[in-house]
């Protein structure tokens, strides 16, 4: 977590803003959100994705296991009840709440086990809720700069994958590409997955 602890204070880019502010459009949209939820924001980061959301949070849980990330979340949400963060590592440690929708952004691929993370956030449901994650489509290992020192552990996904995440843990999936981004003179595509 070094990277995003370094990094953290001056992750908000306005390119990253407004690419959070897009795909965070464009995944309500999807899912057709028409009352406040009790959402969790998994992979937070500093929240540019999750908070995206604040006309549906009755309340927000941001989880991240970068503290720098995290401090940046938290000056952006204090004095907001409704909005906590926990640094903790979903892989290896538990929480005991229960979400009617868990968002992530760009984290699946920094996971050693995106399968099995799959069952963990389902167990994280209330009845009725809905996973919805946004992450690349595989890619040929360019969209990274320097994919160890940023912890990168997956060059994106295929539909294939995602579809065995859902079959695992006995959960219907739908996948569609939502965004396309230039960058390295290639062009790289986004997914949302809605798990339910």
């Amino acid at each position: 977590m070094s990277h995003f602890n370094h990094v953290a204070n001056t992750w908000d880019s306005n390119e990253k803003i407004l690419l959070m502010q897009d795909l965070a459009k464009k995944t309500i949209a999807k899912l057709n959100i028409q009352e406040k939820l009790s959402i969790m924001d998994f992979g937070c980061g500093t929240g540019l994705f999750g908070l995206e959301f604040s006309d549906y949070i009755h309340s927000l849980v941001g989880v991240d296991t970068s503290a720098g990330m995290l401090e940046v979340f938290n000056e952006k949400t204090k004095g907001l009840e409704n909005i906590s963060s926990r640094m903790l590592n979903l892989e290896y440690e538990t929480l005991d709440l229960k979400f009617d929708l868990i968002i992530s952004s760009m984290a699946f691929h920094h996971l050693e086990d995106p399968k099995n993370m799959i069952g963990k956030l389902r167990n994280l449901l209330n009845s009725g809720g809905q996973i919805a994650i946004v992450d690349l489509e595989k890619e040929d290992g360019s969209f990274h700069p320097d994919p160890i020192a940023m912890g990168v552990k997956h060059f994106g996904f295929t539909n294939d994958e995602i579809e065995s995440w859902a079959q695992e843990h006995d959960m219907s999936v739908r996948i569609s590409t939502i965004n396309t981004k230039e960058k390295n003179e290639k062009t790289y595509d986004q997914f949302l997955a809605v798990f339910s």
